[in-house]
Parts: C-alpha cells; sequence; structure tokens
C-alpha cells in the first residue's frame, strides 16, 4: 500500500509538469457559445444568438450538426432521460430537443436567457442576461420538467449574468459577464460573492473538483476558483493573442469562451470562438494529489475541522459493503497511521482522527475501495 502511495504521488507531479494546451477540432470561426458534455461522450457547442444550429465533436475530433432549427442557442443541459435543454437568447425562450431529436418550446417570454443548467435531480436553472444585449439581468430562474419555475436567486450581486454551474453539494455558482464576480448560492438560496477574477469578462463555466474553470476571453487566460476558500489561480494561457498548443501557462487562445469537462473529470475542454478551434486540457495530473473519484459507489468528504488542532473527523459513506482502508500519509509519501483497514456496511461513517504526537504539516488521507481511490488533504496546526 505505500509503495501504490509513493507512486501515484510522484507520478502526479510528473503528469503535472507535462500538462499542455492542445488542439482537437476546427469549426467556423465566429462561432459558438455554451459548451456541454453529451451523454455519449461528446463536446457540444452551441452556435449562439446569431445562429440556429448546436455542433456536434466527437473526442477524436470529427465535427457535425447535433440539432438545428433554433433561435439563437446558448445554453445547455440534459436531464436524466437524455432530453436536451437550450436557452434561446434571440428568442427569449428554452427548448426541449428529444434524444430523436424533436424541438418542442419548453418556456417562453423570457428576459434573455443565456447560461442553463440542468442538476442532479432534474431541476433546470437559467440565468437571464437582459433580452436585446441590455445587460440588466440579475436574475436566475429553476424549472421543473413540467414547465413550473420561480426565481430561485436574484440581485444580491448578480448582474449582467451568463455563466452559471452547480457543485456535487448543489451548490450553483453565477458568474457576471462583466466585474469577475464568482457569486455562490447554496442549497437554502443563501447568496454570498466568494471571488472576484479581477479584469475578467465570463461567459460560461464549468465546475469540477471543488473549482470552477473561468475562460476569461478578454485576458485570453483561463483561471479556475476555488470553491472552498476562493482563490483565484491562472490556470492556462499566457494571455499572448494567439492560438499556440504547449504547456498551460505557454499556450496562447484567441478568445476562450466557454468549456466543458468530460464525465470522468480528466478532459477540459475549450471554446476558442473567434478562431474556431476547441482546444483541450488532460486534467489527470492538474489537480496534483487531488484525485477525482473513481467510483459511484463511496464518497470521501473534506475532514472537519480542517485545519485542525487535536482532532478531526473524516466521513465518507458507501453505497455497498465493502472492504476499504483509509490511510493518513505525510507529504514524503510515508504511512502515519491507517485508521480502518476491514469490510464496512452501507451507508455513511465518521473516523475520528486524534493528533498525538504527530507534528504540525500538510498530511493527506486516501480512502481505497476495491481497485479505486481518492486522497484529500489536511493542516495540523498546533
Amino acid at each position: 500500500m505505500k509503495n501504490i502511495f509513493i507512486l501515484l504521488f510522484f507520478g502526479s507531479f510528473l503528469t503535472l509538469a507535462a500538462q499542455e494546451v492542445t488542439t482537437l477540432a476546427s469549426i467556423p470561426p465566429n462561432y459558438g457559445d455554451g459548451m456541454i458534455m453529451s451523454p455519449e461522450g461528446d463536446v457540444l457547442v452551441s452556435g449562439g444568438w446569431n445562429k440556429n444550429d448546436i455542433l456536434k465533436i466527437t473526442p477524436e475530433g470529427v465535427v457535425s450538426t447535433y440539432v438545428s432549427g433554433l433561435p439563437g442557442p446558448v445554453g445547455m443541459g440534459f436531464d436524466s432521460d437524455g432530453n436536451l435543454y437550450v436557452s434561446n437568447y434571440s428568442g427569449n425562450s428554452i427548448s426541449k430537443v428529444t434524444p430523436e431529436g424533436i424541438i418542442t418550446e419548453f418556456a417562453s417570454g423570457l428576459d434573455g436567457p443565456a447560461g442553463l443548467i440542468v442538476s442532479d435531480n432534474d431541476e433546470i436553472f437559467v440565468t437571464l442576461y437582459g433580452a436585446n444585449f441590455s445587460g440588466t439581468g440579475s436574475t436566475v430562474l429553476k424549472f421543473d420538467l413540467n414547465g413550473n419555475f420561480e426565481v430561485y436567486a436574484y440581485g444580491n450581486g448578480i448582474l449582467d449574468a451568463i455563466g452559471v454551474t452547480m457543485d456535487e453539494d448543489q451548490n450553483l455558482f453565477i458568474t457576471n459577464l462583466l466585474g469577475g464576480k464568482v457569486i455562490k448560492v447554496d442549497s437554502n438560496q443563501n447568496m454570498e460573492t466568494i471571488s472576484t477574477v479581477a479584469g475578467a469578462q465570463i461567459n460560461q463555466v464549468v465546475y469540477s473538483n471543488e473549482h470552477v474553470f473561468v475562460p476569461a476571453p478578454n485576458l485570453r487566460k483561463i483561471y479556475r476558483v476555488n470553491t472552498t476558500d476562493g482563490s483565484v489561480e491562472h490556470f492556462a494561457g499566457s494571455g499572448g493573442n494567439g492560438t499556440i498548443d504547449g504547456e498551460l501557462l505557454e499556450a496562447q487562445f484567441n478568445f476562450p469562451n466557454s468549456c466543458a469537462i468530460n464525465e470522468a473529470g480528466d478532459t477540459l475542454y475549450i471554446l476558442d470562438g473567434q478562431v474556431g478551434l476547441i482546444r483541450a486540457i488532460d486534467l489527470s495530473g492538474t489537480l496534483g494529489i487531488n484525485e477525482i473519484e473513481g467510483s459511484q459507489g463511496f464518497r470521501l468528504e473534506q475532514n472537519v475541522p480542517n485545519p485542525f488542532n487535536a482532532n478531526t473527523s473524516i466521513n465518507f459513506s458507501l453505497l455497498d459493503t465493502e472492504k476499504i482502508s483509509l490511510t493518513i500519509y505525510d507529504t514524503y509519501g510515508r504511512l502515519v497511521n491507517q485508521p480502518v483497514n476491514r469490510v464496512m456496511s452501507p451507508g455513511k461513517h465518521t473516523v475520528s482522527i486524534n493528533s498525538g504526537n504527530i507534528s504540525s504539516g500538510l498530511y493527506f488521507y486516501t480512502l481505497e475501495v476495491g481497485q479505486h481511490r481518492v486522497t484529500k488533504k489536511m493542516i495540523l496546526v498546533k
């Protein structure tokens, strides 16, 4: 077990050093607004306010038309039955597209609908930017699949809102086009501005692994915002006005407008719309030690409190009865403690950790379930 972790630890950093921006495909220039992954694993790109179609790009870079006949498609989201919901900015409406390609009007009379996301609970969230490019939108609507809706969020920092994404705890993250604000609306509809990406104009964003990825077309860079502490990281793009592939901070984007992440969470796709390019970044090493969970059968949560002094608790959930191990390592990959190594029943479990004689510092705890593992950081402060 210890040797496995050491290989993983050093492998993560070796991969990180080699992370690159690559070009996957070419689409028509000055095309595109929103991005999403289809259930089949293809990238979908909506045409935007002055187009009527959505393109499909396979992981191999093959481009085709996914659907046409939409009045200015922008935001997109799939429900659990595979129906696609599309916000139509020019049509002030939302369309529903069945897996067979049949288009119906789902909602109408909206004030410039822009970003759209469908939650795991089949709730549809739509940001209203404001019709006729007014940029006065300060509202997020929530629809059920029957078309009933309510105002889910309003004001309190929301202005000219476009981007919208959601984490696994049903927290909504909204971004304004101007001002660079990232606003969190929790499941109780409490709102707060968690971060500001200085100087950024923000269109469509996406969440993955405790981060919101933010393309800033005017700055020609990609940022990511930590949803736990609000910290902002310059993630990719040198700021140069080009289309140069290469290492993350040396590559160049012309106008990175939107992004999407595949289901596995290991590839970020970026729309470089003005030049008509679909760019890609392999995320498997950029997340460092914080691996993405490899199974839907378990979940490891962040320890609480963190940082901690004497004691902290680690919560995890199991879908089935499993042989599991919970192991703690230091930054050199040395085994510190293994509080659990046995068969456990389904449900939520809590393990209490006492710091004992352990020194202050950064540690990693790993939950291993079968062939899958996930690792998170914790900080001890004495």
